[in-house]
């Protein structure tokens, strides 16, 4: 465990890891440690590779269950509570003008979450959502990737649900429990 301990502490050192949460997992009655985190890559081969080379990767006593890309960190907040990962998808849009004022709107809701203390950290990443027609741009919507402080995953999709993109319709949500973040 020491050595594990050392390598993903060289990982936060060397500013590869960004964010870092821990939550409770069982099997059978035994409790683990489920860790998720943020880690800076060019590709997903890339974070296996590296990840891949931890002492637990190695020895094959844990895994890597799922690599996403969720773009660049641009809010952060440091807590200690239990934090839900939000993150919204844009549907095929159908009004460029529309869409860009929900986004305006839902921004600044997120900024306002912020200055509240709902959110501990964002990411934004841009996704192409309609193909280039004559007359017309290609349309570009960021794709929300939110940590949030909530009770639990309802409280979590109720307040995913005040964002317009998903009131209206325009967004699909996924949230995912992240557990407690911890301070790199």
């Amino acid at each position: 465990m020491p050595q594990q301990k050392q390598a993903f502490a060289n990982l936060i050192d060397a500013g590869l890891i960004h964010d870092l949460f821990v939550s409770d997992s069982f099997n059978g009655e035994n409790q683990f440690p489920k860790i998720k985190f943020v880690m800076e890559a060019n590709s997903e081969e890339e974070v296996r590779r590296v990840i891949g080379d931890l002492p637990f990767q190695f020895k094959k006593l844990a895994e890597i269950t799922e690599v996403r890309d969720i773009g660049s960190k641009w809010l952060d907040t440091q807590v200690a509570f239990k934090n839900y990962a939000i993150e919204l998808t844009w549907k095929e849009p159908e009004d460029q003008l529309l869409v860009d004022k929900i986004i305006s709107v839902d921004l600044q809701k997120v900024v306002d979450w912020r200055s509240q203390g709902v959110i501990t950290s964002a990411y934004i990443k841009n996704q192409s959502t309609a193909d280039r027609k004559p007359n017309q741009v290609a349309m570009i919507q960021p794709i929300y990737s939110i940590s949030i402080l909530a009770k639990d995953e309802q409280h979590a999709l109720d307040i995913a649900s005040e964002l317009n993109a998903v009131k209206l319709g325009f967004a699909s949500i996924n949230i995912s429990e992240l557990g407690f973040k911890l301070s790199l």
